[in-house]
């Protein structure tokens, strides 16, 4: 009987050989097959060979698993930031490689300054020394740009860093701004800003001109109008950066930004430089003046373009298949079953009804109400018309509306969703999940475009969810009432002062009386 082999650490003796016999982690499967351990013959008896060929197969295994570990702390500080700033993270191979080359920057432009200063020094008239200094202290504050651009990025990942003297880019006029807007707004205003800096780079708000901003108004015309998309390989168009944008909806031959929408962007462009000249980030405002030269068009061809109301059948048609519906995605406990239902009679926006809470319901002045406002964690409010308490039409609580908050209420605390969702993988109901911006309405938004257009035919690109604004709208004037309960309903800033009369509760007797003529269904 052959002599039995001694024991080595991750091996299995076989037939008078050893045999490595080694668990691979998860990270880098990948690059060994994709097998959960490794198996291989290491074809000799002897315990010390054995060990020392173990001993190199976990060496590589460790400096394959410390690379995928840098690699995905990259990607994972990278994943929430925007497409041009993952780029520089990304690009410099982590946090530490990147604030390395934003160091470098503020000291390259230091000595950018100094020299220049040398130089012209050395000139012989005081207007060559006037040109050469304002020269290089213009190159100076473009380099101190470019680090700071890497400098907010470090930011962002948690890395405290100071950026190189005052140079300000439009990155950080928005975000002193940010805060005086709804969250809603302040992300618009990110976004222009993030295709503004793709478009002519990082530049200090000092630098900027007129110029700068009538090409890049311009250039967007060319960005793809639809961005919530994903391309070929996986990747949201909104992430694209600006030029490959353009590429993609050229080779696709996809509509691009209208007038309407690059009047959009001006409009915030030119409110972050007039905000940066009251900050006293610049002296003057080159922008104030610029106004887009729109193509002219028939106003058969812009009007056909719009959002239109849903039509009193098409509300019906929704209603009915969300009740009929035996799918537990639209259960009488769901978002599915109920934002359809407060959106037609109450004009709520998709964001609007999506947060609503359990405590967002309550009787005011003797009637159950309901409050829309932005004052939960991640809640968002168009403007300040839009918080607000309103009369529940009785359509909703003649279907169950106040029955179901009344049951939610015994089981969730009050800051709970008031509605969840149906879980397809977890097979039972569960809350909106936020996404990327914080917001709760993308995922059932996206469910209920694909019900319009998949399951209920209604293929209309001028429909969506939003078009039961629009309807509510329609059915208020068909019925006569006073336009001040009209837009208070609806959350839209009056005309005039004429809400200032109702105070905190806004007349909600009143207000139930005009809300109740309101029948999305009537012609």
């Amino acid at each position: 009987m052959p002599e039995r082999l001694p024991k080595v650490d991750h091996t299995i003796r076989l037939r008078g050989r050893y045999h490595a016999k080694i668990r691979v982690p998860k990270l880098i499967r990948a690059l060994w097959n994709g097998k959960k351990t490794h198996q291989e013959s290491l074809k000799t008896a002897d315990p010390k060979t054995a060990a020392d060929k173990v001993g190199t197969i976990l060496t590589i295994m460790k400096a394959q698993l410390e690379q995928a570990e840098a690699v995905e702390g990259i990607e994972a500080l990278a994943r929430n930031l925007p497409p041009d700033q993952r780029a520089l993270l990304v690009g410099a191979g982590g946090a530490e490689a990147l604030k390395k080359q934003f160091e470098r920057g503020k000291l390259h432009a230091n000595v950018v300054e100094i020299l220049g200063a040398r130089y012209a020094k050395d000139a012989s008239d005081p207007g060559t020394r006037a040109s050469r200094l304002s020269s290089s202290r213009a190159e100076a504050d473009t380099i101190r740009a470019q680090a700071n651009a890497r400098g907010r990025v470090l930011r962002r990942v948690g890395v405290d860093v100071d950026l190189a003297n005052d140079v300000y880019s439009l990155r950080d006029v928005v975000e002193k701004w940010a805060h005086t807007v709804d969250p809603q707004t302040a992300d618009a205003a990110r976004y222009y800003v993030r295709r503004f800096s793709e478009f002519h780079g990082e530049i200090d708000v000092k630098e900027l001109t007129k110029s700068q901003l009538r090409e890049f108004i311009e250039a967007i015309r060319e960005l793809p109008k639809h961005t919530s998309g994903k391309t070929t390989d996986g990747s949201f168009v909104r992430d694209l950066p600006f030029h490959d944008a353009v590429k993609w909806a050229k080779s696709n031959q996809r509509e691009t930004l209208s007038d309407d929408t690059r009047e959009k962007y001006l409009a915030m462009l030119k409110r972050l430089m007039s905000f940066a000249a009251e900050q006293d980030y610049r002296t003057d405002n080159p922008w104030s003046s610029y106004k887009l030269l729109k193509s002219k068009q028939k106003h058969s061809a812009v009007t056909g373009r719009e959002r239109r109301s849903f039509t009193p059948d098409e509300v019906r048609t929704i209603l009915d298949h969300v009740t009929q519906s035996n799918h537990p995605r639209f259960g009488r406990n769901t978002i599915d079953f109920w934002a359809p239902w407060i959106a037609a009679h109450h004009g709520t926006r998709l964001q609007e009804v999506c947060q609503l809470r359990i405590c967002d319901f309550a009787e005011k002045d003797g009637i159950w109400s309901m409050q829309i406002t932005d004052e939960g964690e991640g809640m968002r409010a168009k403007s300040a018309s839009s918080v607000r308490w309103v009369p529940v039409h009785p359509k909703l609580i003649s279907i169950g509306l106040k029955d179901h908050i009344a049951f939610r209420a015994t089981s969730e605390p009050p800051e709970a969703l008031a509605f969840p969702q149906w879980g397809y993988r977890s097979k039972t109901l569960e809350p909106l999940p936020k996404d990327g911006r914080g917001r709760v309405s993308g995922a059932y938004g996206k469910r209920f475009s694909a019900m319009l257009r998949d399951q209920l035919g209604l293929k209309d690109e001028a429909i969506v969810f939003h078009s039961f604004r629009h309807r509510l709208q329609d059915a208020a004037d068909n019925v006569g009432i006073p336009d001040s309960h009209r837009r208070y309903l609806t959350g839209r800033a009056n005309k005039d002062t004429v809400e200032g009369d109702y105070g905190n509760g806004a007349a909600m007797p009143h207000l139930l009386r005009s809300l109740g003529q309101i029948d999305p269904l009537a012609p």
